[in-house]
């Protein structure tokens, strides 16, 4: 076996990482928030004890997003009709989603609020309250185009036929 087929595995494995991303929009804005509550512990100059819970918590969200949305497809794929049985199992893995996303949010609330609070409060007009303020600012706006709805993009071929009627 040569080095090659043997780095097989880890370009299939981010295939389905960059295919979960490019198709997920939950994922996408797991994905945004975690950069940022990275991005608040960095400038809060949290531990690496607190860096390090706080990234098991985006752990434990992004691999639970990426095995319901695996989930999703394999039920999809044998059970392409409606089925209570069906309908059971993708609900449950959401449902691991969602317990994951509410204890990673627990978990981020008693990490980042205290030093958060206290750096506002402290001395509101710094260069670092600022950071923090326009990294909230940031969050909220990657949050809001995420939930935004997309256009549908059109074959060109569909979009000459609708234009020429």
């Amino acid at each position: 076996m040569n080095v090659v087929d043997s780095l097989n595995p880890f370009r299939c494995a981010l295939e389905g990482i960059a295919d979960a991303i490019s198709t997920q929009r939950h994922l996408r804005i797991h994905v945004v928030v975690a950069g940022f509550v990275a991005l608040f512990g960095l400038l809060l100059g949290l531990s690496y004890v607190d860096l390090l819970l706080l990234l098991m918590a985006i752990a434990l969200v992004v691999i639970t997003e990426l095995l319901n949305t695996a989930v999703e497809l394999t039920v999809d794929l044998v059970s392409p009709g409606v089925s209570s049985i069906a309908r059971r199992a993708k609900d449950i893995a959401a449902g691991a989603v969602l317990f994951a996303a509410l204890v990673s949010v627990a978990i981020g609330i008693i990490i980042l609020a205290p030093p958060l609070f206290r750096a506002l409060v402290a001395s509101p007009f710094s260069a670092q309250s600022a950071m923090l303020a326009v990294a909230a600012l940031g969050l909220g706006g990657s949050i809001l185009t995420a939930l935004l709805p997309r256009r549908r993009r059109q074959d060109p071929s569909s979009e000459l036929t609708s234009r020429q009627r």
